[in-house]
């Protein structure tokens, strides 16, 4: 059984990546190819980013006090991954003139935006019910200083 402080490494590092921080990882830096637009690569290299993080959760069992917390953050990452893939859409849409498809791949993204929003509430209160069930989890899972018990 996976332990929280080791469980809390792939959680860490997933919850920085949705929350601005970039993985320490030199070596999965990816590359732009010649031909790939800077939205292109962006959302590639993100959702390579986020796809990896996500199967590395996936595969873990988490500790039965972050059982909720764990659910959560791989629906959220699922969904950050759908929005980056919107907003290119709508991007290249717009670039095109295709100004109809680029409002649709804008309402698109809105609600994949106002997904994740309410997935991170959700996260953040898995997290902060992990910690009333259990005192001193978010300490151990490495996130006491950045969510607060209530």
């Amino acid at each position: 059984m996976t332990t929280i402080s080791e469980y809390g490494e792939h959680f860490r590092e997933a919850f920085a990546a949705l929350h601005g921080g970039r993985p320490d990882d030199p070596e999965g830096a990816v590359e732009r190819e010649p031909a790939e637009s800077l939205e292109e690569f962006l959302t590639r290299s993100r959702g390579e980013a986020l796809g990896g993080l996500q199967r590395r959760l996936t595969a873990l069992a988490p500790p039965p006090p972050l059982r909720k917390a764990h659910d959560v953050l791989v629906r959220l990452l699922e969904s950050s991954e759908e929005a980056d893939a919107a907003l290119t859409a709508q991007v290249a849409a717009y670039r095109c003139d295709q100004f109809q498809e680029s409002i649709a791949h804008s309402d698109r993204l809105h609600s994949l935006v106002a997904e994740s929003a309410r997935l991170d509430r959700e996260l953040i209160l898995a997290l902060q019910e992990a910690e009333s069930n259990r005192s001193g989890t978010l300490a151990e899972l490495g996130l006491a200083d950045i969510v607060s018990p209530s």
